[in-house]
């Protein structure tokens, strides 16, 4: 029996143990852990961190879990034009930006952290660069037309759908909003670390660069916590960094189709921030006419040109907020239209963008590295650099391990493994007994 035994051991190392090590790769000690927040910055937010299982315990994780949301709410606390419900969960009463607001005219300065003198400073620059395209003091007409919040109930097809709340405001109340917009009027004191607004009724609005400005600061804080890969989806604002160890190479980043339907196209590179500013998602239906969300500083009426949504790359850099900076030109570069908006991406040399038209066409600048995607049909022309080009569309599998936006989930190979052990001991068994040697009996007289 113990002959036996030690048979059986033995056999089983060589057929189950041995095969089963093999199999399971050595970058599989890298796993990826998805981080889910609902209840900040008006969307829905996923964050993906690929990390090394013998690096970083259950704790250290909960930790990063924590400390993001952190950073989520700050941001609310900063940047919000309005009571958050988990501000309001908290007691806070108004962030920063609101207490500029309600102060503007006063001549009582507001104390803010470094946090908002450096967003602050990314709006203006972008105000500039857009010719007032995209302006942080759009907030007067934002709060008057209110298309964001109204968008539930003035959808045809939203079930909470009450044509009682759809109206468009007066040209008188859009006139009197627009007199007090002007970006070149706010007043920063970098010194003593203060924003003001000189004009009563003046109210910044930084909704259109929050988002990309909290993608931001939760980079810093995951490359700061020793991680060389992770995605961040903030609504329409996404994040890659570095490359991943599971699925090496370039990192892929599917764009929405604002038509519905497959995604158009796959972004590809490590390191960039992504973000698309569109117009098929907020809009409110008054009558038989349409009014989104990206409001005109100079008009004060939704934006008029033909085109459904832009998307902006920008690659990371330390000390650059990247994806503030693509939020914001979002916006910026849709005010300027298709032919202005794509001359200044494609005059930037740390700048690609694609621009998609309501007659289905995309448009992307010349050095944009990406593939066509299988939404991307013969109902759809595509010009790189202005020229139009013949494409086919990318066959796709949804576990196509070539997707780095696919999480790496180790239950296949864990479960292959114990198929590994099973079947292997299995094989001992029957081996070690097939080859055991009858014993000799004596030949009955």
């Amino acid at each position: 029996m113990k002959t036996i035994i030690i048979k059986i051991t033995i056999a089983f190392f060589f057929f189950a143990v041995i095969p089963t090590a093999l199999f399971v790769d050595a970058e599989s000690e890298y796993l990826i852990k998805r981080f889910f927040y609902w209840d900040y910055l008006d969307t829905i937010s996923e964050i993906r961190v690929e990390y090394n299982k013998n690096q970083y315990s259950d704790d250290d994780l909960n930790k990063v879990d924590e400390e993001i949301e952190k950073i989520l709410f700050d941001i609310e606390k900063n940047f919000s034009i309005s009571v958050t419900p988990m501000m309001g969960s908290y007691k806070i009463e108004e962030s920063t930006l609101m207490k500029i607001n309600r102060l503007s005219g006063s001549g009582e300065r507001t104390t803010v952290n470094q946090d908002f003198l450096d967003l602050i400073k990314v709006a203006i620059d972008v105000a500039e660069a857009t010719d007032g395209g995209f302006d942080p003091t759009i907030g007067p007409l934002t709060t008057l037309w209110k298309i964001s919040e109204l968008s539930q109930y003035c959808r045809t097809d939203s079930l909470d759908y009450n044509p009682e709340y759809c109206v468009v405001p007066s040209e008188e109340k859009i006139n009197q909003a627009l007199e007090k917009i002007d970006y070149r009027l706010i007043e920063i004191d970098e010194t003593a670390k203060t924003v003001y607004l000189p004009e009563p009724g003046m109210k910044l609005d930084l909704g259109a660069i929050a988002k990309g400005f909290a993608a931001d600061k939760v980079t810093e804080y995951l490359i700061d916590q020793g991680f060389e890969f992770f995605m961040i989806w903030l609504g329409g604002n996404v994040y890659n960094y570095g490359e991943s160890k599971i699925y090496p190479g370039k990192t892929g980043t599917l764009l929405t189709n604002p038509f519905g339907g497959k995604y158009l196209i796959k972004f590809l590179g490590n390191s960039q921030t992504i973000v698309t500013s569109g117009v098929y998602e907020r809009y409110i239906e008054v009558g038989n006419d349409i009014y989104h969300h990206l409001l005109n500083p100079k008009t004060g009426y939704p934006y008029e040109n033909n085109l459904m949504s832009v998307s902006i790359v920008l690659n990371y850099r330390e000390g650059y907020y990247a994806s503030a900076f693509a939020d914001a030109f979002a916006t910026g570069i849709y005010a300027l239209g298709l032919e202005d908006g794509l001359a200044y991406a494609e005059n930037r040399p740390d700048m690609e963008a694609v621009a998609i038209t309501k007659d289905k066409k995309v448009y992307a600048t010349s050095k944009l590295d990406f593939e066509p995607y299988n939404g991307l049909t013969d109902e759809f022309e595509l010009f790189v650099g202005g020229e139009k080009v013949d494409f086919e569309p990318l066959p796709t599998n949804p576990t196509n391990p070539e997707n780095p936006t696919d999480p790496y989930d180790p239950t296949r190979d864990l479960l292959i493994a114990l198929i590994f052990i099973v079947v292997g001991f299995g094989a001992t068994v029957l081996l070690v007994f097939t080859l055991k040697k009858p014993k000799n009996k004596t030949k009955e007289e």
